[in-house]
């Protein structure tokens, strides 16, 4: 009887064993601090997912990625640290600062909403105000430097001539 009663004892133990180890998959772990924005995720709960399926959109608040979509005419005056100011359509009188931290290394197919190519510059700003949510929409400039008023006015037309007359010569 004490022998059915060890191999009782150890069954469970191991079964008890297993079911931690099921209980420790169960974790849901975020790489980053911030808040869930998905919509409705207890509609998630029940299904099968596999390690590294997204579950569920995690956003950092006080600090923003913001992504700008610069003409590929414009980009070459671009450089990754350079100042960036932004205004959110929300918040007309706030102006978020940041900086260029990437550059993407090719530019998007034009379609009916963006008829021309731009390349999606990356910055990150600061929302200690937490005014910023994911998907807002908003203009933003990039301090490129200083350029001399002529420059800039005739900054097309050069641009034109370098780049539709150049095989002629």
């Amino acid at each position: 009887m004490a022998a059915i009663a060890s191999r009782t004892a150890a069954v469970l133990e191991a079964e008890r064993a297993r079911l931690q180890e099921q209980l420790g998959l169960l974790a849901v772990v975020s790489p980053i601090a911030g808040v869930v924005t998905t919509s409705k995720p207890r509609e998630k709960v029940g299904q099968h997912v596999e390690r590294g399926d997204l579950i569920a959109d995690v956003h950092a608040l006080r600090t923003v990625t913001a992504e700008i979509a610069v003409s590929e005419k414009d980009i070459s005056d671009v450089r990754v640290g350079e100042p960036v100011a932004l205004k959110a359509r929300a918040y007309p009188w706030a102006t978020f600062r940041g900086e260029v931290t990437s550059i993407a290394p090719v530019a998007t197919k034009p379609d009916e909403n963006e008829p021309v190519r731009t390349v999606v510059v990356v910055t990150r700003l600061d929302n200690t105000a937490l005014l910023l949510k994911p998907e807002m929409t908003g203009n933003a400039k990039i301090y490129a430097g200083q350029r001399r008023i002529l420059d800039l006015v005739t900054r097309r037309l050069a641009r034109y001539v370098r780049v539709e007359f150049w095989s002629w010569w």
